[in-house]
């Protein structure tokens, strides 16, 4: 596929190959940059304390509580549009939940 991109001339463009010992191991993330930055130098002020924190991804477990007219009330890991109530047996008829905006 590189011989099918040409330059302006008609002639393919110059090959480039890196060094695989030039590579780091593990590229930065963009807030690892931003500290490194951040800690040269005159950027950070007398008196001011910088240091790293690790980022780690969470996992987020949503609840659905349903309340019955009967006033019972139980908790369900799924959305159902119908449950059952199982104090009184009744069909609990449920409106999908609205998300706030940001």
């Amino acid at each position: 596929m590189k011989n099918w991109f040409r330059n302006e001339r008609g002639t393919p463009p110059e090959e480039v190959y890196v060094d695989s010992a030039q590579v780091p191991e593990e590229p930065e993330g963009p807030y690892r940059a931003r500290m490194a930055l951040a800690t040269q130098g005159p950027a950070t002020a007398e008196g001011i304390d910088v240091s790293e924190r690790e980022v780690v991804t969470g996992v987020l477990q949503v609840v659905y509580q349903v309340s019955c007219p009967c006033g019972h009330r139980w908790q369900s890991a799924q959305f159902q549009r119908m449950s059952l109530c199982p104090k009184c047996s009744r069909a609990v008829l449920l409106e999908p939940p609205t998300l706030p905006t940001v």
